[in-house]
């Protein structure tokens, strides 16, 4: 696998010492590692043990904006055994429409076994092996799991459990097993104690983090990202999350200084500059903002948002010919015809504006 000047992020907690060699790797063949998906990511990597993020919906997020922008996504082991080159090469040819028909699931579900190695999917098919996968998903489901928990039972068992004939269900007492032709065993299932911030790793700390902020709890959320951010000295990623929840609270100035620190450590992270533009916008101070937006362009001009913005701020600003000349580079990039409108209006005024030719 080629990796070299590509960025991969590698999401979620990994299997114990994984993640440390998947970054050594990575960087061996010269690529980058974030710890989230960003704007500048060419590859999406789940960890095998990141079904806690499933039923927050925080997963699904990253999964649907990742096929959106035709990012593709590998599981913790399917990644490895690319970079292996022991990638199994097994066809896809069941429609997922006969895998899924009278289960229940989604798309969006499947993404998420796809992502756990739990089944292969290949435009709008998958394996024939994997209709019994999502099957027995379906089936943990109706038996009131979670799809974060029948995920959890799956791996435990495709993990550690024998092999041989058998079928997962839910004892009466909502516990995982294993049913034989002659009786039930026990599966183990993985057990989730309380977070000890004060011995958790910085993945335990992202993911409570991630976690609390799916959930609304945005204090705590910016508490452990700002934790994690200070456990390991090389993470953007952590702070730049921590500015974005200090933006949504209404902390402009603390937000910018948080993006100012995430762009020290990642200079790349162009998502945070266009976020510090909007920070020092709303603390009062639009000729920073516009600074910021122009260096956003600077590397990479196809950020509709950015100049959008930037035109936006150049208007205000009385400059009537740079943001005439910027709505109409805002126009060619193709945006929503609702923002669309809004920037053809705009030129209509900064054109009213201009002296006659």
């Amino acid at each position: 696998m080629k990796l070299s000047g590509r960025s991969v992020a590698l999401y979620g907690r990994f299997s114990p010492g994984a993640r440390e060699r998947l970054e050594h790797e990575i960087a061996h063949r010269r690529g980058t590692v974030a710890r989230d998906m960003i704007r500048r990511s060419d590859l999406l990597v789940v960890g095998a043990l990141a079904a806690t993020l499933i039923d927050s919906g925080a997963l699904s997020t990253r999964l649907r904006a990742a096929r959106a922008r035709h990012i593709p996504i590998l599981g913790e082991r399917s990644f490895a055994a690319a970079l292996d080159g022991t990638a199994a090469e097994e066809s896809a040819t069941l429609p997922l429409a006969t895998a899924l028909a009278q289960t229940g699931l989604s798309r969006d579900d499947l993404d998420v076994l796809a992502a756990f190695d739990l089944i292969v999917l290949a435009e709008d098919a998958c394996r024939f092996g994997d209709a019994g996968v999502i099957r027995t998903v379906a089936e943990l489901i109706g038996q009131g799991s979670s799809l974060g928990e029948a995920v959890r039972i799956i791996t435990r068992s495709r993990d550690s459990s024998p092999i041989g004939r058998r079928r997962i269900v839910l004892t009466e007492a909502g516990e995982p097993a294993l049913r034989w032709d002659d009786g039930l065993t026990t599966l183990e299932g993985q057990g989730f104690l309380p977070l000890d911030e004060a011995h958790a790793g910085v993945e335990e700390l992202f993911e409570a983090a991630t976690l609390a902020e799916a959930e609304g709890e945005l204090e705590t959320a910016a508490r452990l990202f700002d934790m994690c951010a200070r456990a390991d000295k090389r993470d953007a990623i952590a702070l730049y999350n921590f500015a974005n929840i200090r933006m949504a609270q209404g902390e402009a100035g603390e937000a910018a200084l948080a993006y100012q620190k995430a762009l020290s450590r990642d200079r790349r992270l162009i998502e945070a500059r266009y976020n510090l533009a909007l920070a020092m916008e709303a603390a009062g101070k639009p000729g920073d903002a516009a600074a910021e937006l122009a260096r956003v362009l600077a590397d990479d001009p196809a950020y509709a948002d950015a100049v959008f913005n930037l035109a936006r701020l150049k208007l205000k600003a009385g400059d009537m010919g740079e943001a005439k000349g910027l709505y109409e580079r805002y126009l060619a990039l193709d945006p929503p015809d609702d923002w669309a409108a809004t920037a053809r209006k705009a030129i209509v005024l900064c054109a009213a504006a201009l002296p006659a030719a």
